[in-house]
């Protein structure tokens, strides 16, 4: 492994050239049994997977699970339509970073927003999605709508990243002058590290409290 700070940076910038997010009309506009699910996330999530030959993407477990738990919208005759893809995949970006329970706070008033949220609830499913697909009908937004126009435009936030990288590596590159050579790679690189991982904190903390002070609030003022 190579600790060279050159070597870092352009590992970076081959990784933020190969960034892809999914777009919705690679979607199959039918619905999906849970294998066809779990195999279209494998393909096109994989990728950016840290052990893409062993790591799990989505499980049917956790697909269950978040159906279960009022996450995502549950199957209608055990079938996943669009609104229940685009939710999996706002689940998959958010749960490294996220609890379940913060992840679940943020998509609520989504859904209530697209009316997608009563979805596939309680003992008469079919009923119940098709009050859903009316409400969807007569929403102002869709998921996919809100999924693309986010994902869609992220070429300017990729900038601002790319820009922010690229001043931590030159950082990084001038520390610690005064090391052995040999030691310097390695300690430049930690530096690298700490950098990175104080930007991502700084963010996470901030989020966190976004949903505390904003979202959580407004889901209190939803339900009162």
């Amino acid at each position: 492994m190579e600790y060279d700070i050159d070597t870092l940076e352009k590992a970076f910038y081959e990784l933020v050239e190969s960034f892809d997010y999914v777009s919705t009309d690679e979607i199959p506009d039918i619905e999906l049994y849970m294998d066809q699910v779990t195999t279209f996330m494998d393909r096109r999530l994989s990728p950016s997977a840290r052990d893409p030959e062993n790591d799990k993407i989505l499980t049917k477990t956790m697909i269950n699970n978040y159906a279960k738990s009022g996450l995502m919208i549950p199957p209608v005759r055990k079938k996943y339509g669009m609104d229940q893809m685009v939710l999996l995949l706002f689940i998959y970006y958010m749960k490294s970073f996220l609890s379940i329970g913060d992840i679940r706070t943020v998509l609520d008033p989504l859904k209530d927003l697209c009316g997608a949220s009563d979805a596939g609830k309680g003992s008469q499913r079919g009923k119940a999605a098709k009050g859903s697909d009316k409400a969807a009908k007569e929403a102002k937004y869709s998921l996919r709508e809100i999924y693309e126009e986010i994902y869609g435009n992220l070429g300017k936030s990729m900038q601002a990243v790319v820009s922010s990288a690229a001043a931590q590596f030159e950082e990084a590159r001038h520390s610690f002058p005064e090391a052995d050579s040999d030691d310097r790679d390695l300690l430049q690189c930690f530096d690298l590290l700490c950098r990175m991982s104080a930007d991502i904190y700084i963010r996470k903390l901030f989020i966190e409290r976004m949903i505390d002070r904003y979202f959580d609030e407004n889901k209190k003022g939803r339900q009162e």
